[in-house]
Formats: C-alpha cells, sequence, structure tokens
C-alpha cells in the first residue's frame, strides 16, 4: 500500500531518515509505539517519521516495534489485561469496542480531542470508529482511512468503444464495460484477489450498496443471511471476470499485475497510483440499487492507561494524527487522511488520481465498534473464504441456494459471538 504524491511527503521523510535528529539531552522522554506492517516499507517509514517528530520534539524520543496482522491482535489484548505495554498503540479501527471494553485506554477529554480541530475535524466514517459502540467515549484517535475506489485502463475502454463517464455509473454499467471487454478478447477484464487479512472487507461495500448489512442497527442481531444480494454481486464478478489465478493474491500482488497490464479494471486503494504509468484512470465506487457505500476500516491511535508519559504520548498522537503526520506519514503509507483537511494539502489534491477517493470518502461505513467486532469477524470470515476458494475450484458462480445456506449458517456462529461474554 504506497501513494503516488511522495513530492513533499518524500522530501520531508527522506530529509528526515538522512539527517541525523538533535541530540537526545538528559532529560529526554522515551515512548514506545506499537505500529501494524502497513505501507510498502513499514519499518524505514516508522523510522522517518519518528525522527521528524523527535526533530519539533526534541525532548520526545519514540522507540517502535512493528507487530505482524496474524499476531497483532492477541499481542495488544494481552498488553491491555495484563496492564503493561507500550504508551500508544496503532489500533485496528475494527478492534477498538474490545479494547475499549478492557477499560485500559486512555480516555480522550474534549480538551485534547478540540487540539486536533475536534471530531468535526475528521472525516464522519472514520469518527465513528473512535470510541466504544454508541457509548460516546473517544478511546482512539483516527489515523487513517482504509478504502478503495476502481482503477482501469483508459486505452482498453476507449478500443472497446466504452465511455469512461458511463462506464462504472451503476452495477449494471459495471457488469455492462466487463462484458464489453471480455467479448473483446483484448486483455483479462477484472483483477480481484482474496484481500489481506480479511476478505469481508471487500464484501461489505456490496453488501451495503444492495441494502443489506452484517448486524441490525442495534448491533445485537446477526443479519448477513438477509444480505445474499451484496454477497452474490461480488463472487458472480470474480467468477465471471477474473482469473481463477489472480483470486488466490493478495492485494500488494493484484496492484502490481494490473500496473503491469495484466487486466482492464480492479479495485484498489490509494496506494496503488505510484505504480501507474500510461493511460490509467480512476472513477468512483459504483453505487448499488441502494446508493454508493464505501468501505472506510482503518487505522486508530490509542494511549494506554499503564502509560507513564501521558503528556509526551499525547505528543506523538496529536503529530501523528494532525496536519504533519497526515501529510507525511500517512501519506508514504498509501491511506486516505482521516483528517478532512489533510485531503486538501497539496500532497493528496495535486495528485491526479486522488479525487474520486475525495469524491466517495462522505459516503463511508465503518464496522461497529462493539466489543464483539473481533468474534463477530472471526466467526463470518470462514464463510467467505469457503465462497471464494468454490469459485476458484469450479471457474462459476457459486448457487444461490447453496450460497444462502452458507449464510444462514454464517448467521448463526455470529450471533452466538455477539452473544458470547466479552
Amino acid at each position: 500500500m504506497r501513494w503516488l504524491a511522495l513530492g513533499a511527503a518524500g522530501l520531508v521523510l527522506a530529509a528526515a531518515c538522512t539527517n541525523s535528529p538533535p541530540s537526545t539531552t538528559a532529560a529526554a522522554t522515551t515512548i514506545n509505539f506499537w505500529y501494524l506492517s502497513s505501507g510498502a516499507h513499514p519499518d524505514q517509514q516508522f523510522q522517518a517519521a519518528a525522527r521528524a517528530f523527535h526533530t519539533v520534539h526534541p525532548d520526545i524520543e519514540v522507540k517502535g516495534t512493528m507487530l505482524t496482522a496474524a499476531d497483532a491482535y492477541a499481542k495488544m489484548l494481552a498488553a491491555l489485561t495484563s496492564g503493561s505495554g507500550p504508551d500508544v498503540m496503532q489500533v485496528n479501527a475494527g478492534w477498538v469496542g474490545a479494547f475499549a471494553a478492557t477499560g485500559a485506554l486512555h480516555e480522550f477529554t474534549a480538551d485534547e480531542v478540540q487540539r486536533l480541530g475536534g471530531k468535526d475535524a475528521f472525516v464522519p466514517a472514520a469518527w465513528n470508529t473512535s470510541g466504544a459502540y454508541q457509548s460516546g467515549k473517544t478511546t482512539a484517535i483516527p489515523w487513517f482511512i482504509d478504502t478503495k475506489a476502481l482503477y482501469y485502463r483508459k486505452d482498453i475502454l476507449q478500443r472497446v468503444g466504452i465511455d469512461p463517464a458511463a462506464a462504472f455509473t451503476s452495477w449494471g454499467a459495471l457488469q455492462h464495460t466487463l462484458y464489453g471487454i471480455r467479448d473483446a478478447g483484448i486483455i483479462e477484464p477484472l483483477g480481484l484477489g482474496k484481500g489481506d487479512a480479511s476478505q469481508i472487507t471487500d464484501f461489505a461495500p456490496w453488501v451495503w450498496e444492495a441494502g443489506g448489512s452484517f448486524l441490525s442497527n442495534d448491533a445485537t442481531k446477526a443479519t448477513i443471511n438477509q444480505s445474499l444480494n451484496g454477497v452474490d454481486e461480488y463472487q458472480k464478478l470474480a467468477a465471471l471476470f477474473s482469473d481463477s489465478a489472480t483470486l488466490q493474491l493478495n492485494d500488494a500482488a493484484v496492484a502490481t499485475m494490473f500496473a503491469s497490464g495484466k487486466f482492464a479494471i480492479t479495485f484498489s486503494g490509494p496506494g496503488l497510483a505510484p505504480q501507474l504509468h500510461g493511460n490509467f484512470g480512476v472513477a468512483p465506487f459504483p453505487p448499488g440499487e441502494s446508493g454508493q457505500v464505501v468501505y472506510a476500516g482503518g487505522s486508530n491511535l490509542s494511549i494506554l492507561k499503564t502509560t507513564r508519559h501521558e503528556g509526551a504520548a499525547t505528543e506523538w498522537v496529536d503529530w501523528l494524527a494532525g496536519l504533519q503526520g497526515q501529510t507525511t506519514y500517512v501519506a508514504q503509507l498509501g491511506m486516505y487522511p482521516a483528517l478532512a483537511a489533510a485531503a486538501d494539502s497539496s500532497i493528496f489534491a495535486g495528485n491526479q488520481y486522488f479525487a474520486p477517493f475525495k469524491s466517495q470518502i462522505g459516503k463511508g461505513r465503518s464496522f461497529p465498534t462493539i466489543p464483539a467486532w473481533p468474534r463477530v469477524e472471526n466467526a463470518l470470515e470462514p464463510y467467505f473464504v469457503q465462497i471464494w476458494e468454490t469459485v476458484i475450484h469450479d471457474h462459476e458462480p457459486m448457487p444461490s441456494d447453496k450460497e444462502a445456506a452458507l449464510l444462514d449458517k454464517a448467521a448463526k456462529d455470529m450471533q452466538a459471538a455477539i452473544q458470547q461474554p466479552s
């Protein structure tokens, strides 16, 4: 996950990497930061950011530890429940409810939130993940948004006589475009993969745009079995228009293949942009029968109550979530900034591929920050994996009756996860 407009961000971070920071004084405070493996070079990107921060805060030094996707949740939860851990953590937005339920996260005061411009300074979908579900307590400051738009080859659309302005305006228009490309036999129409940590995030916008949901409005009942249309639409696109080998790859591999000319259309985040050269375009996510809804997950920043350096930890969070961190560190990670004002900065707005992401982010939706959400996600994931593997094996869509039966089972497992004591 990388970002095209390296310009100013690259210069700031490169300078931070090559220039030694001011010497740390004896009175300097050291804080520990746990971060996830986001971006192309997460260690280097963190080190550059820490140096840039230290330049303006010479009395604070940040030491980082990178956690992998496989063990991050367990390690963070153990740190919270044991009372030992870092000062600050990068927290997946879907984990906030579970972590807040431990009572071990620092609750940001109104003044601390206001230092960053207040909640209205952030993209609404991102701010919705800032605390436990409907609690009103802020235990996580939004940092960046993980979202996808539609990338396409301009030259391919021109060769098959399809106007890009009309090609992706609805699900029906998208299918018409994909059929046109497939029938022309020029190139593989669509590149879809199995995603990274979870396929649920890729299915989510299709579920929502079909009018479906994962949980009821009060987050007490599993409703995925009432959302067949959206699940069915996405798996049909995979079966009809994407190669089986591609369906087994992660996001980074699919993005690289698209950039190299393997297929005409894909869905990806802002980080695909640096790989593109030539006839490429980006369009907002195609709206479904219930309108446009895009997945807007990402990462937040939390301070542990056990920190002995609350002031220094708050300064680090302020820098990361503020304009400087958003236009350097977040830009380098290839993500959409959670701070709304950052999207107007030259580092983002000056990029030719950024406008569609900005136009759709107001329709972003995140998963509910209930304590049970990580369990709910774990309960649902195997069923989406089974649908995907069936498409790969059979080279055709899963029959709707079998798909519906799977979603009934998924809903029962999700309901059990909701009702399981935290």
